[in-house]
């Protein structure tokens, strides 16, 4: 699911988006953003479709699910802090030149348009195929059709 061109689309694509991040396990914390700010999991339309009650959830065992996200949170935090320390110690170096051989796939970084939001935009298109280096920044390309292309 894209946002179209034009991004006129995008307040009909948020909510998908919204619930797709929420329900998603994140790297750093280890847990879905809605189980960290709810206690349990969110439901999905199959959930609904093939209803799941687990004994752990009635109501005399409210405390407990409170504690077990409690104890939930602590342990994001670890997590956060732990990744916060693995990625400052990280050192990002970049190559002075990006030296491409023939026939490489790659895609081609769009140039931003004035009026639209850079974050809705397409990132790269392709893929193409590299055709010769002109510069050290520029390449010649066309279109990567994979029928023509020989496997070894």
């Amino acid at each position: 699911m894209y946002v179209d061109v034009e991004q006129k689309n995008w307040d009909e694509i948020l909510p998908f988006v919204t619930f797709a991040y929420n329900t998603a396990k994140q790297e750093t914390t280890g847990f879905t953003p809605f189980y960290l700010l709810h206690g349990r999991e969110a439901e999905t339309t199959l959930d609904t479709m093939l209803p799941f009650c687990p004994n752990d959830f009635d109501d005399n065992n409210i405390t407990k699910i409170a504690a077990r996200a409690e104890e939930s949170r602590q342990l994001a935090r670890v997590h956060t802090l732990s990744s916060r320390q693995r990625s400052s110690t990280l050192r990002f170096q970049t190559p002075n030149g990006i030296l491409r051989s023939r026939r490489s796939r790659m895609g081609l970084y769009s140039v931003r348009k004035v009026g639209l939001s850079e974050k809705l935009l397409r990132r790269y298109f392709g893929p193409y195929q590299v055709l010769r280096r002109l510069s050290a920044v520029t390449y010649e390309v066309q279109d990567f059709d994979p029928a023509s292309r020989k496997e070894n």
